[in-house]
This record gives C-alpha cells, sequence and structure tokens, in this order.
C-alpha cells in the first residue's frame, strides 16, 4: 500500500468532552475487551476508565473515575487526572498507575502547576487493580505525596509491581504478596523539576527481563540503568544510548527526550529488547547480555525517511506495540502539512511496520475518519489478534470555539490491520 493512501477508521466515541489526551494506558486483556483511560489536564477533573467489547459492539464502558476509585472525589485535591502505562494482567486482574495531569502551561518544560487558591496539593499517584470478573477496583498503595506515577510495569512471576515517578523520578516497587511499598529515590538526578545540569526527562517505559527480575530504564544522557532484583538496588549498566544517528541532545534542556528510549518489549525468541528512540524514529535492539545496541531501521512515516525530517510530536511517540506474531512491530507514528480537500493539517497520523525476519519495512498510509476528520497524534496502540488495531488519539474537532478548553476529540478508535 502507497503511503500516500488512506486508512479509513471507526470511531468509538465514549460522550467524555472533558477528556484532552491519552498517554499509552491502552491494553487488550485476555478476556479479548479493550481497556484505556482518557485523560485530562483540568484542575477539577479526574481521568475515568473505559472498557470496549469488539464482539458486543456499541458504546464503550465507563468503569469508573479515578477519584472516586481512590476517594479522593470532591476533596479538592489536585486530581488523577492520567494514567501514563498500559496495564497489566494476572490471574484475571489488570493492575495499573494513575499520575498527575494538572500541569504549568508550556511549550517545552512540564512541570506540575501551583495548587489555586482553595485546593490541595497532589496526594500522589497510586497502583490499582480492577478484577475483570467482579467489576471492582482497589487500591493497593500510594506514591509521595506531589509524585505521579508515569512509567509502570509488572513481573508477574515474582509479584512486583513497579514505577517511576514524576516529576523527581523515584524509582519504587509494591510486592503483592507483603503489600508492601518501597521508594529507592531519585534515579535521574532532579527529574523533571530540576535546575540547570539536575533536569532530566524521565523514561517513559521500563524494561523487564523475564528471566532474573532485572528492570532496564534509560536516561536522557543515554545512559542505560538497571534494578537488580537480587540486591534491591539500582545501577548503571555501563551501556549508553548516546548514538549520533539518534541526533544531537543536551540532556539538560527541556523539550525532548534525549537520548531515552520511547518505548520498548523484551522479545523471548530474540533475548533481547527492540524500542524506538523519539523523533529520530528509529528501531533498535540492547541485548543486555552482550551490552550490545543494534540500530535497525528508520520506521517514520515514508515522508520524513525521504526528507530527513524529525518526527512531529517533541518527544517522538510512545505506540509502538508487537504483533501476534512477535516478529512484526506496528507504530503509530506522524507526518507533517498533509494535503486533503483543499486545506492542510498541520499534523497526521501514519501506520507503519516492520518485520523483523525479512528485514521489511512499510508506510500503509494516514489515519482518516469516515466523516473525513483526520487523528493528529496519538501516544497509544494496541494490536488485537482478530484482526483490529486500536488507538486513542487526539481528533480534530470541527466548529471548537476559541474560547473551549479542550479543542480536539481524544477517544479510540479501531481500523483494519493491513497486515492481516
Amino acid at each position: 500500500m502507497p503511503p500516500n493512501a488512506t486508512l479509513t477508521c471507526t470511531l468509538h466515541p465514549s460522550g467524555f468532552a472533558q477528556s484532552d489526551s491519552n498517554f499509552d494506558s491502552l491494553s487488550i486483556a485476555s478476556d479479548g475487551r479493550v481497556y484505556y483511560t482518557l485523560c485530562s489536564h483540568d484542575v477539577d477533573t479526574h481521568a475515568r476508565i473505559y472498557r470496549y467489547d469488539p464482539h458486543a459492539g456499541g458504546e464503550p464502558e465507563c468503569l469508573g473515575n479515578l477519584g472516586e476509585i481512590v476517594g479522593e472525589a470532591g476533596r479538592k485535591t489536585i486530581p488523577q487526572g492520567k494514567s501514563h502505562s498500559q496495564y497489566f494482567e494476572h490471574q484475571g486482574k489488570l493492575y495499573l498507575a494513575t499520575h498527575y495531569g494538572y500541569y504549568k502551561p508550556s511549550s517545552n518544560k512540564e512541570e506540575p502547576a501551583e495548587t489555586p487558591p482553595g485546593y490541595k496539593p497532589y496526594p500522589g499517584g497510586h497502583f490499582l487493580v480492577f478484577d475483570m470478573d467482579t467489576g471492582r477496583f482497589r487500591e493497593l498503595a500510594k506514591a509521595a505525596a506531589g509524585e505521579g506515577i508515569i512509567t509502570m510495569t509488572m513481573d508477574a512471576a515474582r509479584g512486583r509491581l513497579y514505577g517511576l515517578t514524576w516529576p523527581r523520578g523515584h524509582f519504587i516497587h509494591y510486592d503483592l504478596g507483603d503489600a508492601r511499598l518501597t521508594d529507592l529515590g531519585p534515579v535521574s538526578r532532579g527529574g523533571e523539576i530540576g535546575q540547570g545540569e539536575d533536569y532530566f526527562c524521565l523514561c517513559r517505559s521500563l524494561g523487564l527481563h523475564p528471566d532474573d527480575g532485572t528492570v532496564y530504564f534509560t536516561n536522557p544522557d543515554g545512559e542505560v540503568k538497571r534494578y537488580v532484583y537480587a540486591r534491591d538496588t539500582v545501577e548503571s549498566t555501563g551501556v549508553s544510548f548516546k548514538l549520533d544517528i539518534f541526533g544531537c541532545w543536551d540532556p539538560h534542556t527541556p523539550g525532548h527526550q534525549g537520548y531515552n528510549w520511547r518505548k520498548a518489549y523484551w522479545h523471548a525468541g530474540r533475548r533481547k529488547f527492540y524500542a524506538v528512540h523519539g523523533k529520530s524514529g528509529f528501531l533498535f535492539s540492547f541485548d543486555p547480555a552482550s551490552g550490545q545496541v543494534e540500530v535497525i531501521e528508520r520506521i517514520v512515516a515514508d515522508q520524513l525517511r525521504r526528507n530527513g525530517g524529525y518526527e512531529p510530536f517533541r518527544y517522538g511517540y510512545l505506540s509502538l506495540a508487537p504483533g501476534a506474531d512477535g516478529e512484526t512491530f506496528y507504530y503509530l507514528t506522524a507526518a507533517r502539512n498533509h494535503r486533503a480537500d483543499g486545506r492542510e493539517v498541520p499534523e497526521v497520523l501514519h501506520l507503519t511496520t516492520y518485520r523483523l525476519a525479512s528485514g521489511e519495512y512499510a508506510d500503509h498510509g494516514a489515519l482518516r475518519l469516515a466523516d473525513g476528520r483526520f487523528p493528529t497524534m496519538t501516544h497509544s496502540i494496541a494490536v488485537h489478534p482478530e484482526g483490529r488495531i486500536y488507538t486513542v488519539p487526539w481528533i480534530e474537532k470541527t466548529g471548537a470555539a476559541s474560547s473551549e478548553r479542550v479543542k480536539q476529540q481524544v477517544d479510540l478508535l479501531s481500523l483494519s490491520n493491513p497486515l492481516s
């Protein structure tokens, strides 16, 4: 399919007009249903969790409001505005984390906004569990006051949840067996409220090595760090992702992710991690046994491959996922200045794929709704084994008034998998 093709998408609207974003909180569970969080940066709005059943069709089901789930609704605290990581399934339950959403207005640096008069400070992000049989949520633990949980993974074999907090970048873990939360302190200098050489943009993806429980993550200067399960410590691996081909980044300047990996997955068959670097859009692998890093292919939209441009969003995109075959990676990225219907859309989403075995890259074209609107940005993707791809993007909102806070629609959509 040529890269100027169009992939027609189906919208699954929630009716949650206050939603303005989604950040990687999209997962397909063993029941075949799609779970996700619709987020908000508004000081009076908690995020909401939804479930969509592809077999039943109809509208997505709202499972709960994060403020009500954690007992903070109506208390005038800075809200639980986001989930920023995927859900993780274990023994019929889904595990997830909540995150801060009320930021200072800025085009580059993300940092907490001042608590307005009459409100209380952010209480801290929560680890939660959802029982898919009973439909009930339960709070497990809470991070330190003022710290959301921006990055999460789960080691189901060892009964352990891991998180990286925002804005200070503390590495935390929670043991399901003894219901204990451990905070190992900051692991990325001063995090995203650091000043000067203390500033580090935090990693958004934790990589779990299932054999020994080691958790890998990165810092924007390129350093690869790991949490060692046996010693309960975080240490440097001595490996760096600071590669010329990724670009030239000052890790102490906001507005980019530096040399962090953007999204990473463990490949059990090949015994290595596969990840994408944000902005440059290179797919690469990291072998933790040897420390070897291999740059594989640039998986951005064909337009950017040809003109040498960076991805439009300042951090790159979190929307990378393996297919059911384990050998194909799907990536939702973006192209610039798309012309359609006599107008120019500044940014549109493209679906690209890369097959590890054959080395075949493809840009399958731009996503577009049947009503003519374009999705313009996303940070989530889920490849359903039954042949559809799901994402929760920013969508053009026709007729939005300049006074409206939310100027785009953010909702679940799906499209047919072109490789099925």
